[in-house]
């Protein structure tokens, strides 16, 4: 089979939801709801045009593929629920909160992490530890889980060796918090490995709350 899955318009019967059985049980249910999303999309066309479709848009299948990515992850991970998870950000201990959230809404954690970036603005960032560096630059940014605009300020934020240094400190937990540039963050994190790190970026605007969906990123 190539690739993840298929919707198969089947005219008066419906449609039916190919889906790649190899693939893990997280993959194969963002699928489904990805390709209602498609269904979503085709039964809009039926009741306009009266034929099932999927629309023209501008950017194309582009455009509408994202589209349903964006159906599937507000299918599988509601706000509501994902707010509700989400309230104990002044615990050391958030970081684990945030790594049962994949478990507990049964999609990958590129899906979950993702999504409280696009809710709440928090950042989750996988971090590896150099080799041969210097204590104030020990560790780099593997991957980051907010948009790609966040990239180069939280490459800066990285360099700080106030950072770097919180981050060294043994232990598998790390909670600290403090300024970067005009924003306050707290920041909960747990260590993976001798050399890996996941961290949690909580970035508070300058009243403490959280930044909405539409603030600036990181």
């Amino acid at each position: 089979m190539d690739g993840s899955g298929y919707l198969l318009p089947l005219g008066r019967l419906g449609a039916e939801i190919i889906v790649n059985r190899s693939d893990p049980i997280e993959v194969r249910r963002f699928t489904i709801a990805h390709e209602l999303g498609h269904w979503a999309l085709g039964l809009i066309c039926q009741h306009k045009f009266g034929k099932f479709q999927q629309p023209t848009m501008s950017a194309g299948r582009a455009e509408i593929e994202r589209w349903c990515d964006s159906f599937a992850t507000s299918l599988l991970m509601p706000r509501g629920l994902v707010d509700s998870v989400l309230t104990d950000q002044d615990s050391p201990t958030f970081i684990d909160t945030i790594l049962r959230g994949c478990r507990d809404f049964n999609v990958s954690k590129q899906a979950f992490f993702l999504r409280i970036w696009e809710l709440s603005r928090i950042q989750v960032v996988a971090l590896r530890k150099q080799m041969d560096t210097s204590p104030y630059k020990q560790f780099e940014v593997e991957r980051n889980y907010g948009d790609q605009t966040s990239n180069p300020a939280l490459a800066d934020f990285f360099q700080n060796p106030t950072i770097q240094t919180q981050l060294g400190i043994g232990g598998p937990l790390i909670f600290f918090a403090g300024m970067a540039g005009d924003r306050s963050f707290r920041c909960s994190g747990r260590r993976t490995s001798n050399r890996h790190l996941t961290i949690a970026i909580m970035w508070k605007d300058n009243r403490g709350s959280n930044p909405k969906t539409n603030s600036r990123s990181a």
